[in-house]
């Protein structure tokens, strides 16, 4: 069995699992498929087995709208039909073809009769099969013997089965020969139907086959997105629909989930949402997976809380079911809530609402949900316009190196080095502030792209400022995580540091906490394959993860970053300088240097220094400054000490 297209083309299926693919355009009994009818062909030649002859079957596929869109397609041998026919009547006396309407043979029995004469009698023979599709009459054959022919249908317009039995064997064996005949239209029409039956089973398997490979998610169980939107559509059509909500959503980070835990976690991870939603759904709530680790729903609620409720339950469930680094799993979701007037909208522009939304809540911290309004649409706008201009934004030099001064407390505040820092300065709107492009950037490869870019023009300072003849200092770079998974990191990173003679040990790679989801292993191989090629590697935003006591001692990192933003988020000021203390305590004992960002009173100063902190970054010394003030900077400030700009 097999499905053909409307050209004709056809895939089948053999009993014992062998494909053969064919071609039955202008075949008769695929045409008439195509016109809406159940058919069935003349007998063919079986083209895979030789001496072997076989029937075509064929049943319409129809689409919504009543239009034909392809065939379902069964093929048969003939031999049972053939064996049927070429049974000897009467004695031997009599014998059975197969005809079409056209009184032309389907299957003609292989007994040889010198007097027949069914071609020569055509005419008659159509004239009966038009009339009705049964008749009788009383012919002469070539040898004189009158013969009696008798026309049944087999399958109304399409075959018929005409016996001829000579008419003096017929009067003397009349009981028997109306046995014999009705004996064999009975089981001819009893194999027929079994045939008719086997086939209309096979449909209905196929048919739902199909049905599951168009509209239904091979990995979660869950709908495709095609399915979702048929679904959804019968939603649409209620009078209460303005009480639904169109969500989107998916597991942030899932592509690094994949890349660091394998595919077959990834799955595992799919799937067990997959089945938190089946378990979830009823005729007022579905669900689908539409791409990758993307969801779609429709549900009907009053507040729009429901949605928080149903992430924490989602994320209870996996939980729940122990799938592997859970702690990392957040789902960012956004919402559209239905309007009037939506029911003339299409389901693809009411999710891409909802997806506009979504985009806003990956940008934020941990698990939430985010609704539509016509101020996202308008950002999103924005943020495809800036995206678009990225490209020749790079290539027209418009990112700047700004440098934020890092400062030696421990050493005399003298100047230790700097952060290099991205700064988008566009000729018509000014400085686009990095919280603005960032975000973007860092979902597609544009976020490589710079950190690429801001890596060359750090060396290329570097190595102009060295070239003076001047101390070294430090110059630290940023690495995203989409950059440090690429294959060729380490190759480039080292090939751009030795192509402006870098000297080992004043580039610093700056990673953050976040991108390690749990596997300090990978991380800590790509460390110490960088610390062999003679970069300094720091952890920034340390103190902001999960695990940053287990961080600390796994991982072979040279300097820690402490946002001492972070810290200062509680009430209690002793508590908050006894955790920072500790960590730096921490820290020296590992023999890791510690720089404190983020700082902008003197009296933090002074407290890291008494604490044991080596670098101070912040405001209270300077703001991010460009290449040429930077420059000037350097200039003056010499081996001189730096003053807290408080005290300046």
């Amino acid at each position: 069995m097999g499905y053909a297209d409307v050209r004709g083309d056809a895939a089948l299926v053999d009993l014992d699992g062998s494909v053969y693919e064919t071609n039955l355009r202008g075949m008769d009994f695929f045409r008439q498929a195509l016109e809406g009818e159940m058919s069935i062909s003349n007998t063919f030649q079986d083209t895979q087995k030789e001496g072997a002859y076989i029937n075509y079957y064929g049943a319409p596929i129809k689409n919504r709208e009543g239009r034909v869109k392809g065939v379902l397609c069964a093929v048969h041998s003939s031999v049972i039909l053939r064996e049927i026919i070429d049974a000897p009547l009467l004695k031997g006396a009599g014998y059975s073809n197969i005809l079409d309407k056209e009184g032309r043979y389907i299957l003609k029995t292989i007994k040889t009769y010198p007097g027949d004469i069914l071609e020569e009698n055509r005419v008659r023979i159509t004239e009966s099969i038009a009339s009705g599709g049964t008749g009788d009459f009383i012919l002469t054959d070539r040898t004189g013997t009158k013969q009696m022919l008798v026309i049944m249908p087999l399958i109304e317009g399409q075959w018929y089965l005409a016996s001829m039995v000579p008419l003096d064997i017929l009067k003397a064996n009349y009981i028997e020969t109306a046995i014999g005949i009705m004996a064999i239209i009975v089981v001819a029409c009893g194999l027929f139907i079994w045939l008719m039956t086997l086939q209309r089973i096979s449909a209905a398997r196929n048919r739902k086959m199909l049905m599951d490979l168009a509209y239904k998610d091979s990995v979660t169980g869950l709908r495709n997105f095609d399915g979702f939107k048929l679904d959804a559509g019968k939603i649409m059509k209620r009078s209460d629909r303005s009480s639904y909500i169109l969500w989107y959503g998916d597991i942030k980070n899932f592509k690094f989930i994949n890349d660091v835990l394998g595919y077959k976690e990834g799955d595992r991870l799919l799937k067990s949402l997959g089945t938190y939603f089946k378990m979830a759904e009823t005729d007022d709530c579905i669900t689908c997976r539409s791409a990758a680790d993307n969801f779609v729903g429709i549900v009907k609620c009053q507040r729009d809380d429901f949605l928080e409720r149903g992430i924490q339950s989602a994320l209870e469930h996996l939980e729940r079911t122990g799938t592997e680094g859970r702690t990392f799993i957040e789902i960012p979701v956004g919402a559209y809530r239905l309007r009037p007037g939506d029911e003339g909208q299409s389901i693809d522009v009411l999710v891409n609402y909802a997806n506009m939304a979504h985009t806003i809540a990956k940008e934020k911290a941990g698990s939430g949900y985010v609704f539509y309004d016509d101020g996202i649409r308008r950002r999103i706008i924005e943020d495809t316009a800036l995206e678009a201009a990225a490209q020749t934004a790079l290539r027209n030099g418009e990112f700047q190196a700004y440098m934020q001064p890092k400062i030696n407390i421990q050493k005399g505040n003298l100047l230790n080095g700097a952060e290099v820092l991205a700064r988008w300065v566009t000729p018509d709107k000014g400085m686009i502030p990095p919280d603005r492009f960032i975000p973007i950037f860092e979902k597609s490869d544009l976020i490589v792209q710079l950190d690429r870019y801001m890596l060359e023009k750090a060396c290329r300072w570097l190595a102009d400022y060295l070239n003076k003849g001047r101390r070294p200092i430090n110059l630290a770079v940023n690495v995203s995580q989409v950059g440090l998974l690429k294959p060729d990191f380490i190759e480039y990173y080292s090939g751009i540091k030795e192509k402006y003679r870098i000297p080992h040990g004043v580039l610093e790679l700056e990673f953050t906490e976040s991108m390690l989801a749990g596997d300090t292993d990978m991380f800590a191989d790509v460390v110490m394959k960088l610390k062999k090629r003679g970069f300094i590697c720091s952890m920034d935003d340390f103190g902001s993860g999960y695990s940053s006591l287990n961080l600390l001692k796994n991982l072979p990192i040279d300097v820690l970053k402490l946002d001492i933003l972070f810290f200062q988020k509680s009430r209690d000021i002793n508590r908050e300088r006894i955790v920072t203390r500790n960590f730096i305590q921490m820290a020296r004992e590992l023999h890791i240097k510690t720089i404190a960002e983020g700082v902008e009173q003197a009296d933090g100063v002074e407290f890291l220094r008494d604490a044991g902190c080596d670098v101070v970054q912040g405001y209270v010394f300077s703001r991010p400054l460009p290449e040429e003030e930077f420059n000037r900077l350097v200039e003056e400030a010499g081996d001189k000490p730096f003053a807290c700009r408080e005290e300046a």
